[in-house]
This record gives C-alpha cells, sequence and structure tokens, in this order.
C-alpha cells in the first residue's frame, strides 16, 4: 500500500460544489488501495473516510474564510502548509504529493525540495480585474509560481479539456490528465426520505414542484429564477417552488422581497440540506432549473439533477453547455420570461419531462461521470507519475 500526500487549502464545507471534488479524490485513492494523509486548513469538517489521515496547520486569526485569489492572509496560511508539507515529506515515504490550486503550487514546492513526485490539480484561474491593490502583487507572484509548477510537475489533472490546451502552450501536452467532474450525490434516495421530502415540499397531490440548488452568487442567476417566477405563478397559481442553499441573512432578504411581490407563499428555503436530503428533493420534484449565468465547467449540481431523473429547464449558457443540451433539458435564453415558458412548459408535457430525465441519466454514463470512471482515470494519472519516476 503506498502513502500519499493530499494538500488543499480550501476549508471543507459540504454545500460547497468543489469540495465534493476533494471528497471524491479521497474515496478513490482509499478505493485503489493508497492511504492518504490529508493536509488542510483548520476550518471545515473533512468527511470521514477510513484510510485517510486528516492533518492541518495551526490556525491564525482571520483566516478561517478568505476573499477569493490569492491575499495575504492566504500567502501566510499557504506558507505554514508548504512548511508542514516539507516536514511531513522528509520524514514519510509518500509515493507522490497531490496538490489542488494554490495547493498544487505548494505540491510542486514540496516535491522539488524532498525530491517527490507531484500531480498538480487545478481548477481556478483568478481574474486580475477583480484583483487590486496589493493583492495583485499577490497574485503576479502567484501566477508565477503557477506557471513553474505547470511546467515541471509530473502530472497536471484538470476537470475539463482547458487543461489540455493550458499544458499544450507549455509543450507538457503529455503530462495532461482530464478527470471530469461527478455528482456529488450517487447515491438513490429511499423511500422513507423521499416521502418525508413529499409531506414537507407538496402539500397538495395536484401540485408541480420546481427546485433550484445554488448560492445567492450573482453568477449563480439567481436572480433569473426569482423574476420569473410571478409568470409561472400566473399562468400555473398551484406551482411550488424550493430554493435550496444560501445563509439566514440571505434567505430573510429573499423573503422579504418575494413577500412585496406578493409571492413568498409559494416559494421554501430549508437553506443548505444534507445529501440525504437533497437527493430525495430532487427526486421528488417535477422540474429543476439551473439559471446559472458564469463559468466554463458544468456546476456540480447540474450533475446532481442529472442523476435525480427529474427534468432540467436551464439558461442557454456556456457552463450550463457543458454537459446540458436540447437532448436531455430545456435550454432557453438566460432571461426570466423564458425560463419561466420552459418550467411551464415541462409542467404541462408529463411525457416531455420522463423522456428528458431518462436522456439525463444516460448522459452520466456516456460522459464517464460515474464514481467508477473517476477512479479509473485517477488511477492511469497515478501509474502514468509513478512508471515515469
Amino acid at each position: 500500500m503506498s502513502r500519499i500526500l493530499f494538500i488543499t487549502s480550501m476549508p471543507y464545507y459540504p454545500w460547497e460544489g468543489a469540495c465534493h471534488r476533494t471528497r471524491h479524490i479521497l474515496e478513490a485513492l482509499v478505493a485503489l488501495d493508497h492511504s492518504v494523509d490529508l493536509l488542510t486548513v483548520p476550518a471545515g469538517t473533512p468527511p470521514p473516510i477510513a484510510g485517510v489521515n486528516v492533518l492541518v496547520v495551526p490556525r491564525i486569526p482571520f483566516c478561517e474564510r478568505l476573499p477569493e485569489g490569492p491575499s495575504v492572509r492566504r500567502f501566510i496560511l499557504d506558507t505554514l502548509i508548504l512548511f508542514k508539507a516539507v516536514y511531513l515529506a522528509s520524514r514519510k515515504p509518500y509515493a507522490l504529493i497531490h496538490g489542488i490550486d494554490d495547493g498544487g503550487i505548494i505540491a510542486w514546492l514540496t516535491g522539488r525540495l524532498t525530491k517527490t513526485p507531484c500531480v498538480f490539480e487545478r481548477h481556478t484561474a483568478h481574474v486580475e480585474a477583480c484583483t487590486k491593490g496589493t493583492r495583485r502583487l499577490f497574485l503576479s507572484f502567484y501566477r508565477l509560481l503557477e506557471r513553474r509548477a505547470l511546467k515541471n510537475a509530473e502530472a497536471v489533472i484538470g476537470n475539463d479539456n482547458s487543461v489540455i490546451d493550458m499544458l499544450t502552450l507549455f509543450n507538457r501536452r503529455s503530462r495532461a490528465c482530464v478527470i471530469p467532474d461527478i455528482p456529488a450525490i450517487t447515491e438513490v434516495a429511499p423511500l422513507p426520505a423521499r416521502n418525508l421530502a413529499q409531506a414537507r415540499y407538496r402539500t397538495q397531490p395536484e401540485q408541480k414542484l420546481v427546485t433550484c440548488v445554488g448560492s445567492f452568487t450573482c453568477f449563480q442567476g439567481l436572480d433569473l429564477f426569482f423574476n420569473a417566477l410571478p409568470r409561472v405563478l400566473n399562468a400555473a397559481p398551484l406551482t411550488r417552488f424550493v430554493v435550496v442553499g444560501g445563509d439566514d441573512a440571505e434567505i430573510s432578504k429573499m423573503r422579504n422581497a418575494l413577500a412585496k411581490a406578493g409571492i413568498d407563499h409559494a416559494v421554501t428555503f430549508p437553506g443548505r440540506v444534507p445529501p440525504g436530503e437533497l437527493a430525495a428533493l430532487l427526486s421528488i420534484s417535477d422540474v429543476l432549473v439551473s439559471p446559472r449565468r458564469a463559468g466554463l465547467t458544468a456546476p456540480i449540481k447540474v450533475l446532481d439533477y442529472l442523476h435525480s431523473g427529474t427534468p432540467i429547464v436551464a439558461a442557454d449558457t456556456p457552463a450550463n453547455r457543458a454537459v446540458l443540451s436540447s437532448d436531455n433539458s430545456i435550454l432557453t435564453r438566460p432571461a426570466p420570461e423564458a425560463l419561466a415558458e420552459g418550467i411551464l412548459k415541462l409542467c404541462r408535457a408529463p411525457h416531455i419531462a420522463l423522456e428528458l430525465g431518462q436522456q439525463g441519466r444516460n448522459t452520466l454514463q456516456r460522459e464517464n461521470r460515474t464514481p467508477e470512471a473517476f477512479r479509473a482515470a485517477l488511477s492511469r494519472c497515478y501509474a502514468y507519475v509513478l512508471t515515469a519516476s
């Protein structure tokens, strides 16, 4: 059994899509008979996985919630992680070191200092236009180290084909490994959980239930969804909506806005729910909505939608197009009236909804977005690194 040092500076919060990627990697590594030391930050609660030993750096003030992109606080935290990683790798015979995003840079530096192979997994790209002041200096330093790490890591993992284009620029195409994301929810909701969800969210048998999962950030497009609700209710007054996500302050603000519009009675806000409860809700819904505006990679929530077998209405944007098409969903213009029309179409045509739901599940199999395919791709990547080392 080989030992892996896995590094991430992202706190594990089960409602954040990117954190599910970490869980899937750890589960795959254990299934592939590796033992794992997870080196991370003292915030959030990593999932308990047999075979994974969680190690954290010392807690420092003001670093539990960090802003997006490089910053002084993130630099201090990454420096602590680097010191601990070097200490661990100099004392234990790791087969390789695997790091995500800035953890990938740390993995490369640690590997260079301890002569250990490294895998750099890159997901995010910080936008310079959103970075100002002193943070721009840290961004420049980060990009310099990132380029060095990308050029010299034994393998670079990405969740879409952009990793191939990126490494082609560095003449390192052969080191690119594409491992697509898989649904966060991989189990089928049991009947008791579905019955409980029915009792909680559907008060009348003839009601149609429309669910949207996402945070309240602008790029998620929830404003499109909320502005579509009056149009849906005008045509189908018995429709009920569930919006999963958001904290108490965000939910309170949106409830007040819906109350002013006179439609708050039709919307339920359960907040952030555990995976089992979410799986049940998705499975008993009539329509699932993804109004996401920005991004290029398929949202994890959309993969969960496809896994549930419930039909999807989505804004026709690059992020949704990464996995959705007219074959497995209703794609609409990113406008409230178009989104409302798509929702009403599915509510009125059960035969179309059934066909789209079946095609959604087929999509995950066809595009290798299953735990088995994820594990096999990670195994091939590691075999390439360990054979070449």
